[in-house]
């Protein structure tokens, strides 16, 4: 239910990467910019400027047709180091006004405003004092919502881009968040939302009046979640501490298509062992391993497996993923795109064992703090000593398989 009086926020940064080049680059202003690849490349679009999306350039569309929708934009690679830099700084903003900050992700956040009113003012004047600071320290402009509950304050966000400001209130549960698509609630996903659409409910108002039976023999024990979506309702406080990451992964397009089984292997273990230096810096251990690859008919596919304890060491990761693509029978087929990622986490789940696991996470560590002064391709894991056997000889000849211990190369 709503509480009495409680009044959150929710910050929305605008075209957040390429805002932020956009101000580090003012020649950028107004213009079309698209973020995630240089012209020609074979990545798809990370970010893009309200200027590009009027050509209908949208996220994770691939660059080659973004640069035929807006063949006149700006094309610029990913500088998350800026961003990040940028990320934090406005953290560190919003935590002047309150210590109920929740960072949902790099461009939003929730902010529980409600002990603020007396030092700071009505939480419209707080949201017009974040706007305001947020430009002129970065240049950026981003979007605030206001309401009760987590759920409306996004809404209302989402109501108001960009640069706006806008309020839901109880009374706007059953006034104008009924005219809303089912598809603007946090929550309701295109599954959800084409489930919906066959049984005729396409707005929240529908969503809201159909006969709760009806809404259970569709969706089951979900129904009550849909109709608390429906009606604003949250349940969910704003937290300090963010919940764990749903996955960590890393992919990559390759320059050329690909056919080559150790080539392939050696990309899977430069990005297993990007991904798994992350879940380190976070005190993470993941337990399900998932392996996409793209075919060159941009034909997709995806395989995963859950092992039987946390881990948070490169080599068991690595074996499964090597597993998965092996399950896949790629053979004379071209592969666009590999991947891999992680999830099923736990925080510092590794526990000392009568195996040698630990040696693994102690390695790891060490590698980082190597990296960390040197740059991450400072040390790298050779492909090359990476196969089933035990034996030192047939471990150096082969790069087709995963050793029971990676081997580090020096760069």
């Amino acid at each position: 239910m709503f509480a009495p009086g409680r009044a959150i926020l929710h910050l929305d940064m605008d075209a957040f990467f390429a805002s932020v080049e956009q101000a580090r680059r003012p020649e950028l202003r107004g213009k079309p910019v698209i973020v995630g690849g240089e012209r020609g490349g074979r990545g798809v679009v990370s970010a893009c400027s309200y200027e590009a999306r009027e050509y209908g350039v949208h996220s994770a569309l691939p660059i080659t047709q973004a640069e035929r929708l807006c063949p006149h934009a700006v094309f610029l690679p990913v500088d998350m180091k800026a961003y990040l830099a940028v990320h934090r700084a406005l953290v560190g903003l919003l935590e002047q006004y309150t210590d109920l900050v929740e960072v949902a992700s790099i461009d939003e956040a929730y902010l529980d405003v409600t002990g603020s009113r007396r030092l700071f003012g009505p939480p419209r004047t707080i949201a017009h004092r974040i706007q305001e600071q947020v430009y002129d320290a970065h240049g950026v402009t981003c979007s605030i919502g206001i309401g009760p509950t987590k759920l409306l304050a996004k809404l209302a966000a989402g109501m108001h881009k960009p640069a706006g400001i806008g309020e839901l209130t109880h009374a706007d549960v059953h006034g104008r968040l009924r005219d809303l698509p089912v598809g603007e609630v946090c929550g309701i996903g295109p599954v959800t939302q084409e489930r919906l659409a066959a049984l005729g409910l396409t707005t929240v108002g529908m969503l809201q009046d159909v006969p709760f039976p009806l809404l259970a023999a569709a969706f089951g024990k979900g129904a009550h979640g849909l109709r608390q979506l429906a009606l604003g309702r949250s349940f969910s406080p704003v937290r300090r501490e963010r919940p764990l990451p749903k996955s960590v992964g890393r992919e990559t397009t390759f320059d050329d298509d690909v056919n080559d089984g150790d080539l392939l292997r050696a990309t899977l273990l430069a990005l297993t062992d990007n991904a798994v230096a992350e879940l380190r810096r976070k005190g993470l251990a993941a337990r399900t391993v998932a392996l996409k690859v793209r075919f060159n008919t941009f034909h997709t596919v995806s395989r995963r497996r859950t092992l039987p304890r946390p881990v948070s060491a490169v080599r068991p990761l690595f074996e499964t993923a090597t597993a998965l693509l092996d399950e896949l029978d790629v053979g004379a087929r071209w592969v666009r795109l590999v991947g891999v990622s992680f999830s099923g986490f736990t925080h510092n789940a590794f526990q000392l064992t009568l195996d040698d696991g630990w040696r693994e996470v102690a390695l790891g560590e060490a590698v980082d703090k190597v990296r960390q002064k040197y740059g991450f391709r400072a040390l790298t894991l050779a492909a090359a000593g990476l196969t089933a056997s035990e034996d030192p000889e047939a471990r150096g000849s082969s790069a087709g398989g995963p050793s029971a211990r990676p081997s580090l190369g020096r760069r």
